[in-house]
């Protein structure tokens, strides 16, 4: 098992440290990313004996849900585990449980996956959930990635896609207020860039729906993860997030407001 940091660049750097301040408050926090690393894992299964020989990637391991799935799935695989935030990835590989045996089948490294750099059919899968659409240049970084794969090999990602939170959207909207939630990929732009050149794409969407008590409550456990770290040059000031929170909960009123991911697993073989 080793340990490999790597720089980064000034806007990971800052993806980076939000991640890192929210690993002690993730777990509790983040039952989207569970469920969805629970679904990844589910398709993985698929494929155990399908996949050619050589090491598994994987992208953006957070705390481990996705990792531990790994270990137990591809047992007798090299597992290279990579995550932007050393903090993230410290804790990915003092938590796991895993044997001694296992241990030298595993590799962690502090690395931004869209810098990876590797040669060709280097690995037998490459395997991400709830990371790429921290990318800055999505289609040529998954491009670049899809080179690395073996015949046969499989890149499994999932992220939120560009429907996901139309209740904060609509809220803004009769606001006349900025929607400033990050970009996120458009599935079907997404899919028709990766079609050139071809590839084999299989892709499925999935809502997934999550209550919180307030506006407040949302945006904070988005914050305290570090997934509210917030991109754009477009941000709200205290008084209009004050108004954007106040009434997107008189409009639930007396209910628990809901926030909706819209969620892609997409599926490519080389």
């Amino acid at each position: 098992m080793v340990l490999i940091e790597l720089k980064k660049s000034n806007q990971k750097q800052k993806i980076a440290n939000n991640f890192s301040k929210g690993v002690d408050n993730y777990l509790e926090n983040s039952q989207v990313q569970k469920k969805c690393a629970e679904k990844l894992l589910k398709i993985a299964q698929n494929y155990t004996n399908c996949l050619p020989n050589g090491p598994i990637l994987e992208i953006g391991c957070g705390t481990g849900f996705v990792t531990q799935g790994l270990i137990k799935e591809f047992p007798n695989q090299f597992l290279d585990i990579i995550d932007i935030s050393p903090e993230m990835l410290n804790y990915c590989a003092e938590n796991l449980q895993i044997t001694k045996a296992q241990k030298k089948y595993i590799q962690f490294r502090t690395m931004d996956g869209e810098q990876l750099k590797e040669e060709k059919n280097t690995y037998a899968a490459i395997v991400s959930s709830f990371t790429v659409q921290w990318f800055q240049d999505i289609v040529n970084s998954l491009n670049r990635l899809i080179n690395t794969l073996k015949p046969q090999g499989i890149l499994l990602i999932s992220f939120p896609n560009d429907q996901s939170f139309p209740e904060w959207k609509q809220a803004c909207h009769e606001l006349n207020l900025p929607f400033t939630r990050n970009q996120l990929p458009n599935t079907i732009e997404l899919t028709q860039k990766l079609l050139i050149p071809p590839h084999n794409i299989h892709i499925f969407e999935q809502k997934v729906t999550m209550n919180y008590n307030s506006a407040a409550d949302f945006f904070r456990s988005l914050k305290i993860i570090g997934a509210g770290c917030n991109l754009n040059q477009e941000k709200l000031s205290i008084p209009e997030m004050k108004q954007l929170i106040n009434y997107w909960n008189h409009q639930c009123y007396p209910d628990q407001i809901e926030v909706t991911y819209e969620v892609t697993f997409l599926m490519m073989i080389s």
